[in-house]
């Protein structure tokens, strides 16, 4: 049977602990599908975060915003609406090109990210990030097995009342967790890294200003 929906992903999850199938979890009318209704998406986003799966990956182009941020940096870049997890940040400049900025040239808060001083001429940024998408049909194979058996590791001891339920989810998620990353991760060319040495240069010059920042 295909998976087409989330609804077949959470029975996936039920087969794991040998449980009665649902109708609909969107729509919940059972004590179960409000269970797997209220972890369905978290369980989702969790593993969106945990690896830059290659069938969530996206690219934009993002406007600097009108506002000027405070406390030393020079520009604020609003993210998309679906941004789950930031994987890499370029610019490029009309005399110098850096294809991407350092970590410490940038802060990410508030659903924006922060350029610092030695960055102001610069007036967009190239995002490629990891994107809340909900659409299963684009979902990797691997990355549905892995999210059933993660519902079914959350919700093992809810439905079933048994630890052993959840003691046998978990080696089973430990295995499979490791083998989809693996293979999601093969699938993807290594990056070249190219940074201006005017950029770099004028990044030390500058780096002196704001020796009181926090690096998360």
């Amino acid at each position: 049977m295909a998976v087409n929906s989330s609804t077949d992903i959470c029975n996936l999850a039920l087969d794991l602990l040998s449980a009665d199938t649902v109708q609909d979890i969107e729509n919940p009318t059972s004590a179960t599908e409000s269970i797997l209704n209220r972890w369905y998406d978290q369980s989702r986003k969790k593993l969106l975060r945990e690896h830059p799966w290659n069938f969530a990956i996206k690219r934009v182009i993002l406007a600097a915003n009108s506002t000027r941020p405070a406390f030393g940096y020079s520009a604020s870049f609003s993210i998309p609406s679906d941004f789950v997890r930031l994987l890499s940040l370029s610019s490029d400049l009309s005399v110098n090109k850096e294809t991407l900025l350092p970590k410490d040239s940038y802060q990410f808060e508030n659903n924006k990210i922060l350029l610092n001083d030695y960055y102001g001429d610069v007036t967009s940024l190239r995002l490629i990030y990891v994107s809340n998408n909900v659409t299963v049909s684009q979902f990797d194979p691997m990355f549905i097995d892995l999210l059933a058996h993660e519902i079914a590791l959350s919700v093992a001891y809810k439905i079933t009342e048994t630890n052993t339920n959840v003691e046998r989810i978990q080696s089973l998620y430990r295995a499979r967790s490791m083998m989809a990353k693996a293979i999601d991760g093969q699938e993807r060319p290594p990056s070249r890294i190219e940074r201006s040495r005017a950029l770099s240069a004028r990044r030390r010059a500058g780096s002196t200003h704001r020796n009181d920042r926090v690096i998360f």
